[in-house]
């Protein structure tokens, strides 16, 4: 059991960014979910960034929820990988907008065809 005083105060630091994701499973006999992309990449370096207790988000993050979450700028940091960011703490959170006004292949209504299907193999 961890869940007592005993084991001490723990923080913890969040990065959040926002953008396209690829995402699947992986493995033959020990399945794994994994995503990939350039906003998980951001997403870890805002974490990686970040300060205990806080949650770090990327200035598309601020652009793309409501009034009802407020922010706090930190400042412009050096992203590896991407250069001069603008970085936000999260101060207090409210509701995220709906995903009516966004395309994406789940909600665009075009169908997709489904992958073939494959054995014995993997994605890696």
């Amino acid at each position: 059991n961890m869940s007592g005083p005993q084991h001490g105060h723990l923080d913890i630091r969040v990065g959040i960014a926002c953008g396209q994701v690829v995402a699947g499973v992986v493995g033959t006999k020990r399945f794994l979910f994994d995503m990939w992309g350039d906003a998980v990449n951001v997403a870890a370096r805002m974490e990686q960034h970040g300060l205990p207790g806080k949650i770090q988000v990327t200035k598309e993050v601020v652009d793309n929820v409501d009034n009802s979450f407020s922010f706090e700028l930190r400042g412009t940091l050096n992203i590896k990988g991407k250069g001069m960011l603008d970085c936000y703490f999260l101060k207090s959170g409210g509701k995220l907008k709906g995903p009516a006004n966004r395309r994406s292949v789940y909600n665009s209504g075009t169908p997709h065809k489904p992958l073939p299907a494959r054995s014995n193999s993997t994605l890696m």
